[in-house]
């Protein structure tokens, strides 16, 4: 077994190396800060003996980083002072690594689990500067590649301390307690102050809004609500984890308090009122209790009943029901929620990004910079368009190419096999549901990143590193790889069973026809005067045009016409059987639409006038309820058959023969 490791030194050299340490703060204070900050000056000698002292004990070291990363600590205080809190974090790893190494019995924890999970972390960023070759802004994409490799860096730190210290439940302690104080926080934040002030940046309260919210979005220690949901997603399995060791220790005081953890942690999840956040943790939730073995597989019907009491919460189902039911329906710019339609724009611009340069990208953190030149390009317009592509997989791919998305995917099923292999070799282990546990963060974590773009990332990076330090012994026994390959065929299989039965539910349900749009505008009628600017203006207010789409819109004919004030555009779509018929209807609706508009005004002041070709598309459609049936069936197709494969590929016995495998001393664990 592996414990915390704590060089001895003499009385004499501590006192000389905290001296010189002290000399250093303040000479690198006076270098980097200058005169501008005094009192830093003054803390600076004191830090760097604080310091000093944390580095000669690596588990302090390493919650202290956690604790600072988790909790954002130098983006809250970074407004006030300037307090260069990650340089200091990371100085503080360096330092305590260089400690623990001297002593020979530390550097022999470090074994062939350190090298693979760095190596996939450098393939990442090697890749990301491969992409910066061809970039459209080099320097840009310098500046991107600089932050990863320092993110990359910041993990590859966390991974090495993990395995020296061997402390992997209490790195998962230090992840969900600040979680959970300021989960607990944004609850105290609604219920007694209500918004007047953000606790000391800790609970701040965004200024995101959503069709069906039914409070303030809290964002925690973050500027985005959506971006705190993703940080407790993955909380979430690791407090769970937590909570049933306590309940199998019997150690009934540690269990209340996980439990209240778990509810704090929930409730901040209410609070920021993320959609993304309600499904990635509903996914993470049943990957843990599916990947943590069978002893907990029996509590998990205890957990159906309060999933679905949650999901009746206002808030929540139906803000799910709503948005799938707008984005399953077609609709756009007219009547789509503006935070859907925003992301829906952002995403077409990153996938036509990747269209047009699909090995390498237009280079690493340039998406921002090309917004201007593809947002008109898209069919879904916004009058704002936003700089951030919010999916993390076509940014990837926007920016670094299909080799930067394939890096990325390297990495994550990387740390994921690297915690399957954990588990498939002790499926026994005590820390199996801890494995699950990271194993699920990392799936919710990669879920909720659909709608979201790539930022926060050395939150994530403790996850991967706890992912690292949970690694089995090297090398690994034979029968847990063979067992492994085994479980990912079996899932493989079971998948592809389940996407057939979704594909043919689906397709049974759905229907085929042709679809015709004719885009028209608005010219006024009269001499080019006030009054025409005036009338002409009317195109791009996002308030009127649609309720001229309403008024132009024959109610006895099956032609939709939508509003696009960003373009002013009226959109005259149909759905026929065949193309001619879809062309016809179009046609009739077009040149109906003046005098219905004329009739609702009471005068003839606007031509409904078309702009360009009619465009004609093939489309399958299909009704919410058909989607959502297909993915029942097919996800029941998945579950049943995976488990018949596993009961005939994955005996009952080696799972009950098979235990802890021997740690060899120098193996982290």
């Amino acid at each position: 077994m592996t414990g915390t490791t704590r060089i001895p030194a003499r009385p004499s050299d501590r006192v000389a190396g905290l001296v010189l340490a002290a000399g250093l703060g303040m000479f690198g204070a006076l270098f980097v800060l200058g005169s501008r900050t005094p009192w830093l000056l003054v803390l600076a000698p004191v830090g760097a003996v604080g310091l000093v002292l944390a580095a000669r004990k690596p588990l302090l070291a390493l919650i202290v980083m956690v604790v600072t990363e988790v909790t954002n600590l130098s983006g809250v205080l970074a407004p006030g002072g300037g307090l260069p809190l990650f340089p200091a974090s990371m100085l503080l790893g360096l330092v305590t690594i260089a400690f623990a190494l001297r002593d020979p019995q530390a550097r022999q924890r470090l074994n062939a689990w350190t090298g693979i999970c760095i190596g996939l972390l450098c393939f990442y960023l090697v890749v990301q500067g491969v992409a910066a070759i061809g970039s459209v802004d080099v320097m840009e994409s310098l500046s991107a590649i600089r932050r990863t490799g320092l993110d990359c860096l910041f993990a590859i730190v966390l991974i090495i301390l993990i395995q020296l210290t061997g402390r992997q439940w209490a790195v998962a302690a230090a992840i969900v307690i600040p979680l959970a104080v300021l989960s607990a926080l944004t609850i105290v934040h609604q219920v007694f102050f209500t918004g007047a002030t953000s606790l000391g940046g800790f609970s701040t309260l965004t200024k995101a809004s959503g069709e069906l919210i039914t409070t303030p979005r809290y964002g925690g220690p973050l500027p985005d609500s959506n971006f705190w949901g993703r940080h407790l997603v993955m909380g979430v399995p690791l407090t769970a984890a937590l909570l049933t060791r306590a309940l199998r220790a019997d150690r009934h005081a540690a269990a209340a308090g996980w439990l209240t953890a778990l509810l704090a942690i929930l409730g901040g999840i209410y609070l920021t009122q993320s959609r993304g956040t309600f499904i990635s943790v509903t996914v993470a939730t049943f990957v843990w209790f599916v990947v943590s073995g069978r002893p907990v597989w029996k509590t998990a019907p205890l957990v159906v009943p309060f999933v679905i009491g949650v999901a009746a919460i206002p808030g929540v189902g139906d803000r799910l029901v709503g948005a799938f039911s707008e984005l399953s329906q077609g609709r756009t710019a007219g009547n789509l929620d503006p935070s859907l339609l925003g992301r829906l724009a952002a995403q077409q611009q990153a996938a036509l990004m990747w269209q047009e340069r699909p090995v390498f990208g237009f280079g690493p953190g340039t998406f921002p910079g090309q917004v201007f030149y593809f947002a008109g390009r898209v069919s879904t317009a916004v009058r704002e368009p936003t700089n951030a592509p919010h999916n993390i997989y076509v940014e990837l791919a926007a920016e670094a190419g299909t080799l930067g998305l394939l890096s990325w995917i390297v990495v994550v099923v990387g740390f994921l096999l690297v915690l399957g292999l954990r588990i498939t070799a002790a499926p026994r282990s005590a820390d199996r549901i801890l494995a699950a546990a990271a194993f699920a963060a990392i799936i919710g974590w990669s879920v909720a990143s659909l709608a979201l773009h790539m930022a926060y990332f050395r939150t994530f990076g403790v996850v991967l590193a706890l992912a690292g330090g949970l690694a089995p012994a090297w090398p690994p026994p034979a029968g847990a790889v063979r067992r492994l390959l085994r479980t990912v065929g079996v899932g493989a299989l079971a998948g592809t069973i389940g996407a057939g039965v979704f594909t043919a539910c689906w397709a049974v349900g759905t229907s085929r026809a042709v679809t015709a749009t004719q885009s028209s505008t608005l010219v006024p009628v009269g001499p080019i005067d006030g009054w025409y600017a005036y009338a002409l203006d009317i195109r791009s207010r996002i308030e009127l045009l649609p309720t001229v789409a309403k008024l132009v819109r024959d109610q006895g004919s099956p032609v939709e016409v939508e509003a696009d004030p960003v373009r002013g555009l009226l959109n005259f779509t149909a759905a026929a059987p065949t193309e001619a018929e879809a062309r016809n209807q179009v046609r009739a609706a077009v040149e109906r639409a003046g005098p219905l508009l004329g009739a609702s005004i009471g005068h003839n002041d606007y031509l409904i006038q078309p702009v360009g070709s009619m465009r004609i598309e093939s489309k399958v459609s299909a009704s919410a309820g058909t989607v959502l049936a297909a993915a029942a069936a097919g996800g029941g197709a998945a579950l049943l058959s995976g488990l018949f494969f596993a009961g005939r590929t994955l005996p009952r016995r080696e799972y009950e023969e098979t235990t802890e495998p021997a740690v060899p001393q120098g193996v982290a664990t």
